[in-house]
């Protein structure tokens, strides 16, 4: 991979090799390697998640595995840039959630990842998954779900490069802890060495200014980069997302916890029956109308208002920094 020239020289560009501290968050099913390859080659930090690129689930753990890998290697026909691949320590239904972690573990060991954005649900106990990817050199992002200063701490122990702290605001499964991003940053990097990046809510130049402001060294963003034009989500998905206000925002109930839904739309369902049913919910945000689920955003949502390239968008949120 060739080096790149930072444009914002800070510990996380050093790190990840990265023009601008911009990475585009992780989520299920929305992270196909043309949109994870835009990210990139616009300077910031694509991530590779769960599903993407597909629209079926897959059969089981290696299908998963395997379809992961040939994502890998098309964004790397796409580009040169620096990405990551989104890695889930095993979490609920321990057993099938071992099948896959370790299976795709596997496939990011063999295709040499260099960055991992590392999932736990206050579960670090896997430590022999974080050792495999610390003795391969892969740089770990490490973002606990529901993050505290003390699970900040423990990740510090694990020897992780750098820390995801993410907010209530935030879309996706949200934190069991009520806490804003703002006040989790100010306790966290008070008290840790390794370079913290900022998530929740972050969806223009203002709002990762004051990230930036009180010593977050990157932003992770999801809702926003929903609506750029690379994005694989559904136009039904986009415009529900510029058609929303604040107040259509609701908490739903799921196996892993909480989601943050867009409530006027396709509310049928009040709880998500299995963690299948809730990874097969969010497939509604790239088929759009063709399948039932929810479009699952941050509190984000109810301030964008338009679809624009990911180089235009990482251009706008760097603009006043």
């Amino acid at each position: 991979m060739t080096k790149t020239t930072s444009k914002v020289k800070n510990q996380i560009t050093e790190l990840l090799n990265i023009e601008y501290p911009v990475i585009q968050a992780a989520m299920v099913w929305l992270t196909s390697a043309e949109f994870v390859a835009a990210v990139s080659s616009a300077g910031g930090l694509g991530v590779l998640a769960s599903n993407a690129g597909q629209t079926e689930q897959a059969t089981g753990p290696k299908d998963a595995a395997e379809k992961m890998r040939q994502q890998i290697q098309k964004v790397r026909q796409i580009t040169d840039k620096p990405f990551a691949v989104n890695y889930i320590l095993p979490t609920f239904d321990k057993e099938r959630s071992y099948d896959y972690s370790y299976s795709l573990l596997d496939v990011i060991l063999a295709e040499k990842v260099e960055i991992v954005v590392l999932i736990s649900h206050g579960d670090s106990s896997d430590s022999s998954s974080i050792k495999r990817l610390q003795q391969a050199g892969i740089k770990i992002l490490f973002r606990d779900i529901s993050p505290t200063l003390e699970s900040a701490l423990a990740a510090e122990k694990l020897g992780v490069d750098a820390l995801i702290i993410t907010g209530h605001e935030a879309g996706g499964h949200l934190s069991e802890h009520q806490i804003s991003t703002q006040i989790l940053l100010s306790q966290i990097l008070k008290a840790i060495n390794l370079p913290v990046i900022a998530a929740g809510g972050i969806y223009d130049a203002k709002t990762a200014h004051a990230a930036f402001a009180m010593g977050a060294q990157a932003v992770y963003i999801g809702t926003r980069f929903i609506n750029t034009i690379e994005s694989p989500a559904s136009m039904v998905c986009k415009e529900a997302i510029i058609g929303t206000s604040f107040d259509d925002l609701v908490i739903i109930n799921s196996p892993v916890g909480q989601l943050r839904v867009i409530g006027k739309y396709n509310l049928d369902r009040q709880i998500l029956a299995s963690p299948q049913e809730y990874i097969g919910s969010f497939r509604h945000m790239l088929l759009g109308n063709k399948e039932p689920g929810y479009i699952c955003v941050s509190q984000s949502a109810g301030a964008i208002n338009d679809i624009i390239s990911c180089k235009a968008l990482i251009t706008e949120i760097m603009s006043e920094v």
